[in-house]
């Protein structure tokens, strides 16, 4: 049920700053706002990662 929350606020998340990235295009701070979003997706890649190394050690007991 967790990572279903996260996973929601995550594609929130997304969404917002790939409008804020357009938006941020138009007004010439495109580079610092594809610097948030990759922090962004590597935020979200990093929670996957531990929630798929938290289901393979449990899974092993």
């Amino acid at each position: 049920m967790l990572s279903i929350f996260i996973l929601v606020v995550s594609t929130i998340a997304l969404v917002y700053l790939l409008i804020q990235l357009v938006k941020a295009k138009q007004q010439g701070r495109f580079l610092q706002t594809l610097r948030d979003l990759f922090i962004i997706l590597l935020a979200i890649l990093m929670t996957a990662a531990i929630f798929y190394i938290g289901y393979r050690f449990f899974r092993a007991f």
